[in-house]
């Protein structure tokens, strides 16, 4: 008899799925100019989310093309 594996929100419920299967996030570390950084955090308060957002949107927009 084969063993099936349950869903993970079906064996514990308070296990945050969306969370747990998320992919691993690692650290990089740029070096820009401090102007190009304040336009940057600029641009990313102005729309209301988070500088790293918008560097990682604004990067797989331009590998995209």
């Amino acid at each position: 008899m084969a063993l099936k594996s349950k869903k993970l929100d079906e064996v514990r419920s308070s296990i945050p799925v969306d969370i747990v299967t998320q992919e691993q996030i690692v650290r990089i570390n740029l070096n820009v100019p401090k102007s190009t950084r304040a336009r940057w955090k600029s641009e990313a308060a102005r729309q209301g989310r988070p500088l790293a957002e918008l560097i990682i949107d604004s990067v797989e927009a331009h590998l995209s093309k």
